[in-house]
């Protein structure tokens, strides 16, 4: 019977999310953001979970299958050595130090991908060739002929004017790595400390499953389009009233409120159109509150027209 992997799993589970983004139309910035890809302004608004779950997210399959490739060969040298608690928390840790230095250097830029997680796994294993005695020598040349090209590669192109590659993570990561590499014995360990070890896994599968709950239970992202037709919707026909034409009675129709703040605006709307109450000043300002707060939560990915 095969040993299981978590190396495997993470790879499973990468596969699988593509494959539900290419269902829903591709790796469009909507279902990127969608599955939880990270983004600024989202992040900031709350939604710290996309720190973690952006990992499990790609671009299209040209960057899934670069990135499972290089997670394949590292993920599972490093299980095998290292052990899958030490895994998991190297892969873990490494990806979030990344992707928070993309929150820092690439806030208004949308980010997934794992290779942070992935970088950390190559710093990891090129701090315990140089500093550890206890990492197995067989390997230490094969890993430095190896590693240290396509970090040099990966970082040096990153820097290129133009490419799409986030070195915040890269390096990151890759920082991250080397300092846990630096520390973490090179061996599996036993007694007490493969218990406390085993322990830092869980707490690892535990937060990454939260951050999926969070994103499923509290995904800002799944109202973006609904936002954005209100939002056009609602301004046009405040647009007209402004210009003292009445709006059309299917065009009222197509107003579709989502939640109870737009079901409010569309009430008052009816009713100003019925009895003039509330007045129209009540109503360009009621739009105005709420048009401000759909503009933070959504900066960059909605425009909207001026009602006035």
């Amino acid at each position: 019977m095969k040993k299981f992997s978590w190396t495997i799993s993470i790879i499973l589970i990468n596969f699988v999310i593509l494959v539900s983004i290419e269902a829903l139309g591709g790796p469009t910035i909507y279902n990127l953001l969608k599955f939880g890809g990270q983004w600024g302004p989202l992040v900031t608004n709350g939604e710290w979970y996309r720190i973690v779950t952006a990992m499990f997210v790609h671009a299209g399959w040209l960057h899934l299958l670069f990135n499972m490739y290089a997670l394949y060969y590292l993920g599972l040298l490093v299980e095998n050595i290292y052990g899958s608690s030490k895994f998991l928390v190297v892969y873990f840790v490494s990806g979030v130090v990344g992707n928070l230095l993309s929150q820092l250097f690439y806030y208004s830029v949308p980010s997934v991908g794992a290779s942070g997680a992935i970088f950390g796994l190559v710093g990891l294993l090129l701090a315990a060739t140089y500093f550890r005695k206890d990492f197995p020598s067989t390997l230490k040349r094969s890993l430095l002929i190896s590693l240290l090209p396509m970090v040099i590669f990966n970082i040096a192109y990153g820097f290129i004017p133009g490419t799409d590659i986030n070195n915040a993570a890269h390096l990151g990561g890759f920082a991250t790595g080397l300092v846990l590499g630096y520390f973490i014995p090179a061996r599996r360990s036993w007694t007490w400390r493969r218990k406390a070890w085993a322990i830092l896994g869980s707490v690892v599968v535990l937060a990454t499953f939260g951050a999926f709950v969070g994103l499923a239970t509290n995904n800002s992202i799944i109202t973006l389009q609904p936002t954005v037709n209100f939002a056009n919707s609602y301004s046009k026909m405040l647009y007209e009233l402004n210009m003292g034409y009445t709006p059309s009675k299917s065009e009222i129709e197509m107003l579709k409120p989502f939640n109870d703040e737009t079901y409010t605006m569309k009430r008052d709307l009816n009713s100003y159109l019925k009895n003039g109450i509330p007045s129209l000043k009540v109503l360009n300002n009621e739009y105005e509150r709420w048009i401000k707060k759909v503009k933070t939560r959504y900066k960059g990915l909605i425009v909207t027209r001026e009602t006035r």
